[in-house]
């Protein structure tokens, strides 16, 4: 895709991709007065874009970033990116940087990056590996662009031949992957952690939906410390979808992730209606 000149939003306009660029003296750029989104495209169809677009507004309003788009403004300039570049699997970004002096003229931006990146089905069916990083984001229910913990703790990550780091809090306590939810299973109960101290993600926000008729959900803190007294565990993402927790730090566990295959099943039949047999 990088080597095709793509269209990118630009507030309400469809511009090219080599004008879409930001000023180094952007003040907000500089200061992470920025909230942003990742959406997945999956056969020229976006992942529940509405979901996600209420989340970036919500994240904007914790950071008290005034713009002057509506839902319906980001909804529409989506759809175009994706119709305008004939996008059939991809990732799309929207950025809303603030207005740093007066906040009100904020600036969207909405643009495709590479191709659905799908990992092997060996991770959805035995597991991956995790670790632990101790850090908390400063907004935890806003997506913001105050990204440097997750960079730092990814590639702590990946120095560790792991696929995600969990954040531990100052209590000890699992919140949330760098780029994921995390999820607890013990018998028939789902555990996550509570709302206020984590950023709810879009694909955590269909589990919780799907699984209250099948599973007991309690959101409560995870210490780490306990972490061999659960069942199960997984992780949750638009990017990973639900991946099963074989292994956190040095601390393997013995699951052959029933329950979690339950809700792999019950998120799979929900995305095929919702999403790829919509109308």
């Amino acid at each position: 895709m990088s080597s095709i000149s793509m269209l990118v939003a630009f507030n309400k306009e469809l511009i090219e991709e080599k004008d879409a660029v930001i000023n180094v003296n952007d003040k907000a750029y500089f200061f992470d007065f920025v909230v942003y989104s990742s959406l997945k495209v999956i056969k020229g169809k976006i992942f529940f874009s509405e979901y996600h677009v209420d989340r970036l507004l919500e994240s904007a309003k914790v950071l008290e970033l005034n713009h002057q788009f509506s839902k319906e403004d980001v909804l529409e300039m989506l759809n175009k990116v994706v119709e305008k570049n004939s996008l059939n699997e991809a990732f799309l970004r929207i950025i809303l940087i603030g207005d740093a002096n007066e906040n009100k003229n904020a600036k969207l931006y909405i643009f495709p990056l590479t191709g659905v990146h799908y990992y092997p089905d060996r991770f959805y069916k035995k597991g991956v590996k995790v670790i632990t990083y101790h850090g908390e984001r400063k907004f935890p229910t806003s997506k913001t662009k105050d990204l440097l913990l997750g960079f730092i703790a990814s590639k702590e990550a990946e120095r560790n031949q792991a696929i995600e780091a969990l954040l531990i809090d100052k209590d000890g306590n699992i919140r949330e992957g760098t780029k994921s939810n995390f999820f607890a299973i013990k018998g028939n109960t789902l555990i996550t952690s509570p709302k206020e101290k984590v950023l709810e993600g879009i694909t955590k926000k269909i589990i919780l939906e799907i699984c209250k008729p099948h599973f007991e959900i309690k959101e409560e803190d995870i210490p780490l410390s306990k972490i061999k007294e659960y069942d199960e565990l997984f992780i949750t993402s638009t990017l990973y979808n639900i991946l099963p927790v074989i292994q956190v730090d040095d601390i393997t566990l013995s699951s052959n992730f029933e329950k979690t295959k339950i809700i792999q099943r019950l998120f799979k039949e929900y995305y095929d209606k919702n999403v790829l047999n919509a109308n």
